[in-house]
């Protein structure tokens, strides 16, 4: 559960980046294939839909950050829809570092360590759900 002082953090640095949108999830994306170039086999060539789909779901997230709980049927099934992209358990915390790195990055002076507990806390939330779903999924 977030605190109230995180889900405003979360909040207050989504409107920053959602000046930014499609360019956040490129900037995203290319962070990620350099920083594991061996999961860039998992994406489709063109990745404007793929960006789309990850700003719908920071968006979620973000809206569901009260309470997000409301968002867990999703997040299982989006975890369950990630195994059968190629998705393994262990490229969650890379996915979740480098979000983190990256919206620091696009914040650039705004960025706080609060942010990143905020941040971190949300989605490691999330992963747990997802994984779950992966892991039903799987079984």
């Amino acid at each position: 559960m977030l605190t109230e002082e995180q889900i405003d953090l979360i909040r207050d640095s989504a409107g920053q980046l959602a000046e930014l949108n499609i360019a956040a999830t490129n900037t995203f994306y290319a962070n990620l294939f350099k920083t594991a170039p061996e999961v860039r086999t998992l994406f489709p060539e063109d990745m404007f839909e793929q960006s789309e789909k990850l700003w719908q779901s920071i968006v979620m997230v973000v809206e569901s950050a009260d309470d997000l709980v409301e968002i867990q049927d999703a997040l299982k099934a989006l975890g369950a829809r990630h195994v059968g992209y190629g998705a393994k358990p262990e490229h969650y915390v890379v996915v979740t570092n480098v979000l983190i790195e990256t919206i620091a990055v696009l914040m650039q002076d705004t960025w706080t360590e609060d942010h990143r507990q905020a941040w971190e806390a949300a989605l490691k939330a999330v992963c747990v759900v997802m994984l779950e779903g992966a892991s039903t999924h799987a079984a």
